[in-house]
């Protein structure tokens, strides 16, 4: 009986296998993409769908085109990377091509960087609001805001542009292939150095900057309180 039941199991752990084709940790890994595609999309459309919509005649705050530039660069990268990127646990070969190998890679780097410097933009701002309050009607207008959002794409788009040039195709020697960069070593550390600071320092000590003079101005008010 217990040699039965033994049987019954391995051949229903057998048939999972054979039908979900991945390891279990595979298996998790794509429960866990799903889940982040399932309500990064919900979440982000939410977001889009209320700080986009506006009445008649009235501006958009800066701090919401910001809010709306932060968002459309999460849901682009859940829409255009993270499908592809899931064939990775599922599949044991590249099967996409060129184009898409360099190009989830690329723009996983552009959404990555257009959030990074949407926040520091909004730090900014938000600065710029509260310590120089005077001059923030003329300086926090939509008009400036959109053409930071535009210099943020541009300037992402110029810092990936490498990514997408060095990603390639490598072949095994099975005849698989799989998606890599392919980097030569000075270029590699050039890039990674530059990408480091302009990033990750940078805009890190920016917000901190502005967050600190922003606590600095709002301490005295407190204290007189």
């Amino acid at each position: 009986m217990e040699q039965q039941v033994d049987q019954n199991q391995n051949q229903l752990v057998g048939s999972a296998k054979l039908l979900l084709g991945v390891g279990l940790d595979n298996f998790i890994s794509l429960l866990v993409f799903g889940l982040i595609f399932i309500l990064g999309v919900l979440g982000n459309t939410l977001v889009i769908s209320v700080v986009a919509r506006s009445k008649p005649g009235q501006t958009r705050s800066t701090t919401n085109i910001f809010i709306l530039n932060l968002s459309v660069a999460d849901l682009s990268y859940l829409l255009f990377c993270v499908p592809f990127q899931s064939t990775i646990y599922m599949l044991p070969t590249w099967i996409l091509g060129a184009f898409i190998c360099k190009f989830i890679h690329f723009f996983f780097t552009v959404s990555m960087l257009v959030s990074i410097f949407t926040l520091s933009a909004m730090s900014v701002d938000r600065y710029v609001a509260i310590v120089h309050a005077r001059k923030a009607s003329w300086i926090r207008v939509g008009r400036h805001a959109t053409l930071g959002v535009v210099l943020i794409w541009i300037l992402s788009v110029g810092m990936a542009a490498p990514v997408a040039h060095y990603q390639n195709l490598v072949e095994r020697e099975d005849n698989s292939s799989f998606c890599w960069e392919v980097w030569p070593d000075r270029h590699r550390r050039v890039y990674v150095m530059c990408s480091f600071v302009f990033g990750y320092l940078l805009p890190l000590a920016l917000i901190s900057v502005c967050y600190m003079k922003v606590s600095a101005h709002g301490a005295p008010r407190a204290r007189d309180a």
